[in-house]
C-alpha cells in the first residue's frame, strides 16, 4: 500500500552491495518509503555531497567506516564542515565494534553509531529502528512525509516493533536466542547477503 506523501530522501555511502540492500529491507520493515541516492567509495561521496545545494539536501546521511579511497569518518568531517548540512541527521553503520570508533564518529558529528548486528532480525530491528528515532527527531512533518505517525498512535504491531527495536540498541543487540537459534539466523543473514550479491552481478 502506498505511503502518504513523498518519500524522505536517504544518501547512503557503502561499498558492499547486500548491505544496501539490507538497509532497504530494514525501512520496509518499519513502512519507512524512501528514494536513495548511494555512492560506492569515500572520494565520490566527498565530491557529490559538495555538489548537493540547501534546496535539496537529503533527509538522513548514512555512511559505512571502512570504505575504499577515503574513509568513512573523512566523509563525516566534510559533512560537518559544509554549514547547509548541519541539520541533516548522519547514521554510522559500520561493522566496526571499536569504542574508538564509536566516540570519534560521535565527536565528529554523527547522531547515531549502530554496528552491524549478525543476524537478520537484529539488523533489521536496529537499523529501521535507528532510521525511524532519526525521522521522528527530525520533526513531526518529515515523520509524517515518510509514512510515519505521531509518537503514540502507532498500531499495535508497529509499536511493538519499535519498543523491541530500542531494546535491541540499548543492550547492545545482544541476542535473546540460544546458539544453535543464533547459528541459524547467521546462515540465514548470510544467504541473503550472498543472494543479493548474486543478483546485482550482471
Amino acid at each position: 500500500m502506498a505511503l502518504p506523501g513523498k518519500p524522505i530522501r536517504i544518501f547512503i555511502v557503502e561499498d558492499n552491495d547486500p548491505d544496501v540492500f539490507l538497509v532497504e529491507e530494514a525501512l520496509r520493515s518499519q513502512g519507512i518509503r524512501a528514494e536513495i541516492e548511494r555512492c560506492y567509495d569515500g572520494e565520490e561521496a566527498i565530491h557529490a555531497v559538495s555538489k548537493i545545494g540547501a534546496e535539496r539536501l537529503p533527509d538522513i546521511v548514512i555512511v559505512d567506516l571502512n570504505l575504499p579511497k577515503v574513509p568513512g569518518l573523512e566523509i563525516l568531517k566534510h559533512l560537518r564542515g559544509l554549514k547547509h548540512f548541519d541539520s541533516v541527521p548522519v547514521l554510522v553503520l559500520t561493522s566496526s565494534q571499536s569504542t574508538a570508533d564509536r566516540a570519534r564518529s560521535l565527536d565528529l558529528g554523527a547522531n547515531a553509531y549502530i554496528a552491524k548486528p549478525p543476524t537478520l532480525p537484529e539488523f533489521l530491528a536496529a537499523v529501521g529502528g535507528g532510521v525511524r528515532s532519526l525521522l521522528e527527531g527530525a520533526g513531526r512533518s518529515l515523520a509524517e512525509r515518510a509514512g510515519l505517525r505521531a509518537a503514540g498512535c502507532y498500531p499495535r504491531r508497529i509499536h511493538g516493533r519499535i519498543r523491541r527495536s530500542q531494546t535491541a540498541i540499548s543492550h547492545g543487540f545482544r541476542a535473546a536466542a540460544p546458539a544453535l537459534r543464533r547459528r541459524f539466523r547467521r546462515t540465514r543473514l548470510a544467504r541473503l547477503r550472498m543472494a543479493a550479491a548474486c543478483s546485482a552481478t550482471p
